[in-house]
């Protein structure tokens, strides 16, 4: 009985550490915040993402151009 317990007491512990280092991760992990559209190329919207970085608004960016161009798309990046 003694055994028993102490294997379960070992596997409940093994399991709660785990438990707790995949919630730091999540909570390290930056959420992704919904599409920014503008009008201009690639290189307005990379100045744009980091402006709002250096401002501190947010933590990353990604940018996607469209229409050959003369539209993009900024995706960005907030801390938890």
């Amino acid at each position: 009985m003694r055994k028993t317990l102490k294997k379960a007491i070992v596997v409940g512990a093994g399991v709660l550490a785990f438990s707790g280092v995949a919630a730091g991760v999540a909570q390290a992990t930056p959420r992704q915040g919904a599409d920014i559209k503008g009008n201009g190329n690639l290189q307005e919207c990379i100045r744009w993402g980091n402006a709002l970085k250096k401002a501190g608004k947010i933590v990353g960016f990604a940018c996607m151009e469209n229409q050959g161009g003369k539209t993009y798309e900024l995706t960005p990046y907030y801390a938890n």
